[in-house]
């Protein structure tokens, strides 16, 4: 049987990458899939902080410590890369929740780090064994990886299977699922999946309804661009995760050659999911 003309049309953008495309993803409503490379493991780079994320509301389900729990940031914590507390004067106290918040909205690396430090990396590294979720695997902190260490690492099926637990409510509690998705639906970092959709509006005005939400944690690093999100559109709700490596484009600007084609997948698969097929 011929696959689907959407797999075909990310299979051509695909060919014409400089580097490995990996695609997963899964009509909620109509449970129909699409994949490309989906299984092929990929640098995480900051799409790891889902794991992470959900390991803390793990934890915090099971009272190891409590959400509005403050944490201080000390000068030795600060990392460079993405975020704001390197920024900030130390010492920074905040609670978890908000540093978890930082952690996800900004994709603040620091926060990262202190999560890692408050949940453990071996704890998160369980929890998506235990999950099925075994090609996503955590080594160590951000910025405190070796040169020859592999880093953080998933696969676009792991990272859209983690996803989708989380938007059916199918992991820890429902409230703590919503939470999760609540703070992911912050995140500002979502040109990998909204730039090509027309529909989608990043500023909406008090009482505004939006036409379609993105609830989304995104990664870049020199070579390497992912992105993983629950789209929610008036006719489609889907999860689509997007994982690249090896791009020789390696600059940081808006149309990297990766950030681009993430982009027009992004596109393809709401086009797909949106003309109806995701209503089941």
């Amino acid at each position: 049987m011929n696959p689907p003309a959407v797999v075909q049309d990310i299979e051509r953008l695909a060919g014409r990458f400089s580097g490995v495309l990996g695609v997963w993803s899964h009509s909620l409503t109509s449970g129909e899939m699409v994949e490309w490379n989906a299984q092929d493991v990929f640098p995480a780079a900051s799409a790891i902080k889902l794991p992470i994320l959900y390991e803390v509301y793990r934890q915090a389900g099971e009272e190891r410590f409590r959400l509005t729990d403050t944490r201080t940031v000390e000068a030795a914590d600060v990392v460079p890369g993405s975020g704001v507390l390197k920024d900030l004067t130390p010492p920074v106290s905040l609670p978890v929740r908000d540093l978890a918040m930082l952690m996800i909205v900004v994709s603040d690396n620091t926060a990262a780090n202190l999560m890692i430090d408050l949940v453990g990396i071996d704890a998160i590294n369980r929890s998506m064994q235990a999950l099925g979720l075994t090609a996503t695997v955590m080594e160590y902190k951000f910025f405190h990886a070796p040169p020859s260490s592999r880093g953080a690492r998933s696969t676009p099926a792991d990272l859209g299977r983690l996803m989708t637990q989380i938007a059916d409510h199918k992991v820890l509690t429902p409230g703590a699922c919503e939470e999760m998705l609540g703070i992911l639906r912050r995140q500002h970092y979502t040109d990998y999946v909204t730039r090509r959709i027309p529909e989608y509006d990043g500023f909406l005005e008090a009482g505004t309804e939006p036409v379609v939400t993105v609830a989304s944690k995104s990664g870049s690093i020199r070579g390497t661009r992912n992105d993983v999100a629950l789209v929610e559109g008036r006719d489609c709700r889907y999860v689509i995760a997007m994982m690249s490596r090896d791009c020789k484009d390696r600059r940081f600007y808006v149309d990297n050659e990766a950030a681009v084609l993430l982009a027009d997948v992004s596109a393809l698969i709401y086009g797909y999911f949106g003309a109806g097929r995701g209503r089941g």
